[in-house]
């Protein structure tokens, strides 16, 4: 037994341990030599569906170069609401849809408030014409609540407030000639 710990390797042996290391040596210089993925990708060549979650900011966004969303086409339109100075000059119509509002006319009704619970009151539009918005505010801003506005029906507004003794919640409707609808 003791003679088979001095006999010299095969040269098959030999061979093998050499291949051995220089597999598993070739094996470490290459995992060395990894990069990692971003480093591999070119900047700027990515499509929206290959990028992470989380990974583009508000800041790589250039808002310039978005296109109009499809549906938003006529937003450019509205930036001249602002300027509608021919609006009570508009012609009359027979639909709903387009009719034009040639009087507006301002209701109020002042509701005394109490402390001991709230209060309720209605601004009427007079006959003929419709309620198409309305609100209500306080006289002591800092001490006084509206609780609730709504239409009162067609004709009128109402609003309900709390506040102090001896204060006053101005319940106003906006009111307009009804539009005569085509069947």
């Amino acid at each position: 037994m003791g003679s088979a710990l001095h006999h010299k390797p095969s040269a098959a042996m030999v061979v093998a341990i050499v291949a051995l290391v220089v597999a598993a040596s070739g094996t470490a210089v290459a995992a060395s030599n990894l990069t990692a993925g971003d480093q591999l990708i070119k900047k700027h060549s990515l499509s929206g569906n290959r990028l992470r979650n989380g990974t583009i900011t508000g800041k790589q966004v250039d808002v310039a170069k978005l296109g109009k969303i499809p549906n938003a086409t006529n937003a450019d339109h509205a930036t001249n609401a602002d300027h509608a100075t021919n609006a009570d000059k508009a012609t009359s119509a027979t639909t709903a849809g387009s009719a034009s509002i040639s009087q507006l006319v301002y209701e109020s009704a002042p509701v005394a408030l109490s402390s001991s619970g709230p209060v309720a009151g209605t601004a009427a539009c007079p006959v003929g014409l419709d309620v198409v918005a309305g609100g209500a505010h306080m006289s002591n801003q800092s001490n006084d609540f509206v609780i609730d506005t709504a239409p009162a029906g067609r004709t009128g507004w109402e609003a309900s407030g709390f506040g102090a003794d001896g204060d006053t919640m101005i319940v106003s409707a906006i009111c307009a000639p009804a539009a005569q609808t085509a069947p």
